[in-house]
């Protein structure tokens, strides 16, 4: 397996593959429609060669025979004065999960992160997705704040 980072030629070649894993990531964790998960997926993957043209945005990818099998969509934020690295998005091919392609994305993370002195990542993650967040767990994320909804 490869890992490395995807630049904007990278990600014209692989655009339908990352287009169909932002679709799933959508309709699997995000509880939202199918049809509302093609529409956000589109705009997303729209916006993501501006984000990498401007340095916003990093993109790793994990290529198993020159496939693109997983992703990591991450970039810079500060909180709290704190310039920190946030996940936006980590998603990896359904046939593929569960084979420690998350972790070896994660490993990934925390080099960029320290090559570039950035001390602590961040991320959401649904707390219904129990497998996640319990790999999130394993490799050292701790709860920092809770986000809590009503619905009326």
């Amino acid at each position: 397996m490869k890992i490395r980072e995807l630049g904007i030629e990278d990600f014209s070649t692989h655009k339908d593959t990352i287009l169909e894993m932002l679709i799933d990531s959508y309709t699997s964790n995000f509880g939202v429609s199918y049809k509302t998960s093609i529409s956000i997926a589109y705009e997303k993957i729209d916006q993501i060669p501006c984000y990498l043209e401007q340095n916003n945005a990093i993109l790793v990818g994990a290529f198993e025979k020159g496939k693109l099998i997983g992703i990591v969509w991450l970039y810079k934020h500060k909180y709290f004065n704190e310039l920190r690295l946030h996940i936006n998005q980590i998603i990896i091919e359904k046939n593929c999960r569960g084979k420690g392609i998350g972790t070896i994305l994660i490993t990934e993370v925390q080099k960029i992160a320290k090559d570039k002195g950035i001390r602590t990542i961040d991320l959401l993650v649904s707390e219904s997705n129990l497998k996640v967040v319990e790999l999130y767990n394993s490799l050292g994320f701790i709860t920092e704040r809770r986000r809590m909804k009503k619905e009326l």
